[in-house]
């Protein structure tokens, strides 16, 4: 009789862990209220940084998982419960597969600023506005050239500082020292 090999779990211990700890904290950001209103009906709030912040440690469905528990709590639980692991999901493939390739981190962290500004510039933004719009939530024009300017500039650079925050914090956790994401 030939034996099969042990099947690998779909996810890890460590993974499970890191959905547990990033879920609890993109809900409970959201559930408490703790964001920074701007003009209606755009919002700065951590736990929307949990999704991607867990892709990257993680991979692609620890950030669906805490995709999903970012949206439940969300004032659109139609568009966040879609479009949060939806950032999980590239964030994990950007981050592993773009970012991780730089081997000197010298050369990374400014590499990794841009590509974290661009992604919120022409896709996160656009991506949320249009799935609003679509819902009839509020119009695609003219709310995304108003948003074009200084709410993506301003959420970019706030993207940015919080995720090289706790990279630079935990490192061993999103394989950064290593130059291989730990997924």
């Amino acid at each position: 009789m030939v034996q099969k090999p042990p099947k690998k779990p779909l996810l890890t211990t460590r993974q499970l862990g890191l959905a547990a700890a990033f879920a609890a904290a993109a809900f409970a950001f959201r559930a408490s209220g703790l964001v920074i209103t701007l003009a209606p009906p755009l919002v700065i709030d951590l736990g929307a940084l949990m999704p991607c912040l867990a892709g990257m440690a993680a991979g692609p469905i620890v950030g669906i998982i805490v995709g999903i528990a970012r949206g439940i709590p969300s004032g659109l639980p139609q568009i966040d419960l879609v479009l949060q692991p939806v950032k999980g999901i590239y964030w994990a493939y950007v981050y592993k597969y773009v970012i991780m390739r730089i081997k000197d981190p010298k050369i990374r962290w400014p590499i990794f600023w841009v590509i974290t500004w661009l992604l919120q510039f022409f896709v996160e933004s656009p991506l949320f506005i249009f799935a609003n719009s679509l819902l009839g939530f509020y119009p695609f024009y003219p709310t995304w050239p108003f948003t074009l300017g200084w709410y993506t500039a301003l959420y970019g650079v706030y993207q940015i500082v919080v995720f090289s925050a706790i990279i630079a914090a935990l490192p061993s956790v999103f394989g950064w020292k290593e130059g291989k994401a730990p997924w």
